[in-house]
């Protein structure tokens, strides 16, 4: 007896070892963030090989693919089937097998007449073959409905993730693109601040002007410089959160270059209001919702209705005791709930009261939407309407400054005057690449709020990669 406790305590001893396995933190840290620059590194020379810059449709396949919100949408999605698949599994048969070993010590015995006599052996071995299938359970059709419901509902997660990703991307792509150009601007415009600044230093020099109005050129060249240093340090920023968006490392290297300009979609507000009502994810995922909660209302009348289960047991005993040493053990069970407080009913009337709160929860999404919908439409009217006006303007610009540099050259216009106009011109050609720019971004936000914006994709396979 004592050699079979001491061997019990043993096999318990190495199973409880066997479970408690050591965790590292330092070195598994340590490990991720080695291995994870080398996975960054190799993502980019993937993304970026053989090309000399992306243009917009470059940024947005490499987003599709590499982006971690998109990523996690996929597994869910994929979790959103499993969970389908698993619901699915209780209209089929569960089939068990059992194994039972049992010793006495002592063996057990009745006593009859004064005498007493073994009950059964002192060891038993025993396998059961256990067959069970729901022959009415209306509560399993419900929740497969809901879990259908729920994988439709990931899908959709899925694509508009995917389209809000696409917009980001899209956003920062010609953010960099208007960065880039107002840089070019400002590097020519050091060069002529520099040679305004020597000039006027000559001219100090001479005699022709003052003192203040030499340093106050000197002022405006380094005012320009730093403003270029913000630019670069903002232009960094927004390519590092462009290429996080596409899943590689912010602190990498990325060159752009022009897309051909997409087209404008025509018709009137109420058109693009009417297809974001057929076609927007929010409320397709919305109609769903409310589905589920209406078989949430099924599954709770459910519960007032009987289950029925039918089984069948296939046993087999070494009991020497035992006539048949196996045998077969069939029936039906069933469960009616007949009181249980007043729960069933009150869970049928939430049920049905949160199928009100989901359906008022699609009608503010939908007013939300069509709000939406027409700020951007008209945000896109606007950036539209105002290529002209600031074409006009830095044109207006233009002509202003080579008036007033000749006026300056005559002796007409003092220094002040100069940088002024130099200030003014400037933030006029800022001004026009911006527009530009803008119309595109106003037209991506138009799209994505109607649930048309374009998400051609194949879907990566990320094995190995966590």
């Amino acid at each position: 007896m004592t050699n079979r406790m001491s061997i019990c305590a043993a096999v318990a001893a190495v199973a409880t070892l066997a479970g408690c396995s050591s965790f590292d933190g330092q070195k598994i840290r340590r490990e991720h963030a080695e291995n994870y620059r080398n996975l960054l590194e190799k993502r980019a020379e993937e993304v970026l090989s053989g090309k000399e810059s992306l243009n917009l449709q470059d940024c947005i396949d490499a987003a599709l693919q590499n982006n971690l919100d998109i990523r996690v949408a996929e597994v869910r999605q994929r979790v959103a089937e499993l969970d389908r698949k698993v619901s699915f599994a209780q209209f089929l048969p569960r089939v068990n097998l059992n194994y039972n070993y049992t010793q006495w010590d002592p063996q057990p015995e009745i006593v009859i007449g004064g005498n007493s006599q073994p009950m059964h052996d002192e060891r038993i071995r025993d396998i059961t073959l256990n067959i069970q299938m729901s022959v009415f359970n209306p509560s399993t059709w419900f929740m497969y409905a809901m879990h259908e419901r729920g994988e439709e509902i990931a899908e959709l997660a899925a694509d508009y993730t995917r389209q809000m990703i696409v917009l980001q991307v899209t956003t920062y792509y010609y953010y960099c693109l208007g960065l880039e150009e107002i840089e070019k601007v400002l590097d020519s415009r050091i060069r002529a601040a520099e040679k305004l600044a020597e000039q006027l230093q000559d001219y100090q020099a001479e005699g022709l002007v003052f003192a203040w109005q030499s340093d106050l050129a000197r002022v405006n060249l380094e005012s320009q410089k730093l403003q270029q240093k913000r630019i670069r340090q903002l232009m960094d920023q927004t390519k590092g959160q462009l290429l996080m968006a596409m899943g590689l490392s912010p602190l990498g290297s990325i060159q752009l270059c022009p897309s051909p300009p997409t087209t404008p979609p025509q018709g009137a507000p109420d058109d693009f209001i009417a297809e974001a009502l057929l076609s927007h994810p929010r409320l397709r995922i919305a109609d769903r919702e409310i589905a589920i909660e209406k078989e949430k209302v099924k599954l709770a009348l459910a519960g007032f209705l009987p289950s029925l289960t039918g089984f069948a047991n296939r046993v087999n005993t070494t009991d020497a005791f035992q006539r048949y040493p196996s045998y077969w053990m069939m029936g039906l069970s069933g469960v009616l709930t007949v009181f249980n407080g007043f729960a069933n009913i009150n869970e049928y009337e939430a049920a049905k009261e949160n199928v009100k709160k989901t359906a008022l929860q699609r009608e503010q999404t939908t007013l939300a939407l069509m709000l939406e919908v027409f700020r951007a439409y008209q945000n896109l009217q606007l950036a539209q309407d105002s290529i002209a006006l600031v074409e006009y303007n830095n044109k207006a610009a233009n002509a202003h400054y080579d008036q007033v540099y000749e006026q300056w050259q005559e002796g007409l216009v003092d220094a002040s005057g100069l940088l002024s106009v130099v200030a003014e011109k400037d933030l006029a050609q800022m001004v026009r690449i911006n527009s530009r720019f803008q119309v595109q971004v106003a037209l991506a936000t138009l799209m994505n709020v109607m649930g048309q914006t374009e998400i051609d994709y194949e879907e990566a396979q990320h094995d190995g990669q966590s």
